[in-house]
This record gives structure tokens, C-alpha cells and sequence, in this order.
């Protein structure tokens, strides 16, 4: 019975799971392109982990859900703000800032769970268009589906490096606080424990905060936020990267249809294949503000959180106190390198690829045909894809690779690191 019982339970979490993935619309089985749930497994799992995916079904249970989640971060905000306010009065800077990267990071978070929340039809929207492309892409000839094999497999490649970076960066808290604890019992004349993440002690001694239980309470406590950060800085921004490389993919598509535009002897089909690629490519355009939109806010996030973030972490390891373990803070500062490269870098693929339609439309061989109308569609086309198509957050920001190396050249300049040029 009792066997039989745990089977129950196993089919009831994998039946429960798949319904957060797989919503209402489910992609007919046998087709060589998914869509973007089983595409890109880790992306929208880590997505649905963080309470973020925009399942219609279970929005209300979300919403408390993450109320939840945010009332279980609460106690770091005390327990850091109380460090932050001792470590102001005695003038200890260098453990400010330490303390300030994590409330900045959780922080983030938060702001990752409202944009969600209010962005949730909107994001809906997004993933649903994803997902019919993806199911037009099965029609296409193997020259197009070439492309988009190419493109699943730089995507997954990117979300798991993503995902790698990230584990990384959040397991050496644990890691070398743990690995530094049994080597000072084993080896030290002195043996000393030490926290995942050091705090100051709320109503008990610097020398009680070490004893049990209060230093499992407040490690385990910590190893929890440490996941809750791991995932919060998972899912939602590796979709981004995702629906930026699915625009990327849509330019080549239909750089390639202009390419054969002219294989075509019939005027009139060359016509309708013209209007054709002015429809879709309105409808690109339309995908890239839609995207801009869901993400706006977040990019406006990651661009501070990067020059906040970067910034403190070399100033934590320029700055070396006693009690800081500052290898990490090298891998928090490369992770956050990562974390505002990518968007700039994906973003500039797509202004590269918008641009290069003009190109390839100038040299879809037009001069051959003698048809005055087709001859301006092309003049058109060549005029529009020459304004250049950028992501920008909240008309403020334009995400390229400029924007990234402005960024570098202000935190490296100003940490004077010469070994890092920009």
C-alpha cells in the first residue's frame, strides 16, 4: 500500500508540473520544432520555479505565492539593514557595501515579481507568438529550418552557460564558507566557523551568533536565499535572451525570402511575395516593441544593478576586510559582467540584422525586372530597413554594445584596473 501510495504522489507532482508548463495549449506531438516550453526546458522550468511564467490558470495562486515568497526575504532585509546601520557608526564602509550587494540583488527580485505580475498578459502574448512561429517553422523548407536549428542550439547554449555562471557565482557562498570552516577545525590552532554570508547578530554577542543553533538557523536561512537568488536570476532574464534570438532568427528568415525574391518569373507572385515580406516584416517590428514593453523595466534594472553591482564588488575586493572570504567577489562581479554583456550583445544582433535587410534587398538582383511598381516596393523596403531598429528602456536607455562598453570604461577607469581595458 505504501508503495502504491508514493506512486500516486509521484504522478500527481509530474501531472502538476507539466500543467505549470504546459498551460492550456498543448503543441502536437510529432513535429520536428516544439514549442518554446519543451524547447527550452530550463529556461521556462527555472521561469515556472520563480513563480514568474504567465500561466492564466494559476495567476491568483502566483500572486500569493509571491507574496509569500517576499515576506520569507524580509527577515535578510532586517538582518542587513541592522548590519548596514552598526557598520555606518563605526565608519566600516567596505562592509556596507558588502551588505548592500545583497539587498540590491533581492531587491531585483522583487522588482522581477511585480513586472510579472503586471506584465503578465503581455508576456503571455509573447510566449503564445513564440510559440506559433515555431509551428510555422515545421512547414518550412530545410533551408529555413536549418537556420532555426542554428538558432535552438546557440539559445540553449547560451541559457545553459547563463545558468552555469549563475550556480557558480551563488554556490561559492556556501562552498567557501563551508570549505573554510573544515579547514579552520582541522588545521587551525584556533578553529572558527563561518557564516555563509557574515552578519552582525541581532540580540545575542558576536561569540553566541557561532554557537548552535543560532549559526544553522541563520546558515540554512542564508542557503535559502542564496537559492532564491540563484533561481530569481535565472528564468526571467535567460527569456529574454531567448525572445531576443527568436527576433534575430525572423531578420535571417526574411533576409533569406528576399534573396529568392527574384528566382520568381511570374510578376504578379513576386508581387504578392513583396507584400508578403512587408507583412511580416511589420509584424517583427511589432514583436520587438512587444518584447520591449515586457522588459523595459528590467533592462532600466540590470543597467543600475550592473553599475551598482560591479562597482561595489571591486570595491569589496580592493577593500579586504577580516571577516570577508573576497574570492567570490570576483565571480559576483563576473557574473554581473555577463548579466548586462548578454542583453547588449543580443540586442545589437538584432540592429544588425534589421539593418542588414537593406543590404540584402539592394542586392536581391531587382535590376532585372522592368516592372516600375516592384522596382519601388524595393526603394521602399531598402528606405525603412535603413532606420536603424534599437531596444530602449523606457526611452532612456539603448541597449547595445556601446552601452556595455561605457559601462566597462566607467567602473574600470574609476577602480583603476588596468589589466581590463575597454
Amino acid at each position: 500500500m505504501a508503495g502504491k501510495s508514493t506512486l500516486q504522489l509521484k504522478i500527481c507532482c509530474n501531472q502538476f508540473i507539466n500543467t505549470l508548463l504546459i498551460s492550456t495549449d498543448v503543441t502536437e506531438n510529432g513535429t520536428k520544432f516544439k514549442n518554446i516550453r519543451e524547447t527550452y526546458k530550463i529556461s521556462t522550468f527555472l521561469l515556472t520555479l520563480g513563480l514568474m511564467y504567465p500561466n492564466p490558470v494559476y495567476d491568483e495562486k502566483r500572486k500569493k505565492l509571491i507574496v509569500m515568497a517576499i515576506l520569507s526575504v524580509l527577515p535578510a532585509f532586517t538582518l542587513a539593514g541592522n548590519d548596514i546601520r552598526l557598520r555606518i557608526l563605526n565608519n566600516d564602509m567596505a562592509n556596507v557595501v558588502r551588505q548592500s550587494i545583497i539587498l540590491v540583488s533581492i531587491t531585483f527580485v522583487i522588482i522581477k515579481f511585480i513586472i510579472s505580475i503586471a506584465r503578465k498578459d503581455e508576456l503571455r502574448s509573447l510566449l503564445e507568438e513564440i510559440d506559433a512561429d515555431y509551428e510555422r517553422f515545421n512547414g518550412m523548407s530545410e533551408q529555413y529550418q536549418d537556420l532555426v536549428e542554428d538558432t535552438i542550439r546557440k539559445t540553449r547554449k547560451v541559457e545553459k552557460s547563463w545558468c552555469f555562471v549563475l550556480l557558480v557565482t551563488t554556490a561559492s557562498y556556501p562552498v567557501l564558507a563551508g570549505a573554510c570552516t573544515i579547514y579552520s577545525q582541522l588545521f587551525s590552532d584556533h578553529p572558527r566557523r563561518y557564516m555563509v554570508h557574515e552578519l552582525k547578530a541581532i540580540l545575542i554577542s558576536e561569540e553566541q551568533k557561532y554557537q548552535s543553533p543560532y549559526f544553522e538557523i541563520v546558515s540554512l536561512y542564508t542557503m535559502y536565499i542564496v537559492i532564491f537568488l540563484f533561481i530569481g536570476f535565472t528564468g526571467f532574464d535567460g527569456m529574454f535572451s531567448v525572445c531576443l534570438l527568436h527576433v534575430s532568427l525572423k531578420l535571417k528568415i526574411y533576409q533569406e525570402n528576399l534573396r529568392n525574391l527574384f528566382n520568381e518569373r511570374d510578376i504578379q507572385k513576386i508581387k504578392y511575395n513583396i507584400g508578403l515580406f512587408v507583412k511580416n516584416h511589420c509584424g517583427v517590428l511589432r514583436l520587438i516593441a512587444k518584447i520591449q514593453t515586457c522588459f523595459e523595466v528590467w533592462l532600466v534594472g540590470i543597467f543600475i544593478n550592473a553599475v551598482v553591482q560591479i562597482g561595489m564588488a571591486f570595491t569589496q575586493i580592493t577593500n579586504q576586510t577580516e571577516s570577508d572570504i573576497n574570492q567570490m567577489y570576483y565571480l559576483y562581479a563576473l557574473a554581473t559582467v555577463v548579466h548586462i554583456y548578454l542583453p547588449c550583445y543580443f540586442a545589437s544582433d538584432v540592429t544588425y540584422n534589421a539593418a542588414e535587410i537593406a543590404n540584402v534587398a539592394y542586392s536581391s538582383s531587382w535590376e532585372r525586372v522592368q516592372d516600375s511598381k516592384i522596382r519601388s516596393s524595393i526603394c521602399f523596403i531598402i528606405a525603412k530597413c535603413q532606420t536603424p531598429v534599437r531596444l530602449t528602456a523606457l526611452d532612456m536607455l539603448t541597449f547595445n554594445m556601446e552601452l556595455f562598453v561605457s559601462v566597462g570604461h566607467q567602473i574600470f577607469s574609476k577602480h583603476r584596473i588596468p589589466c581590463l581595458r575597454f
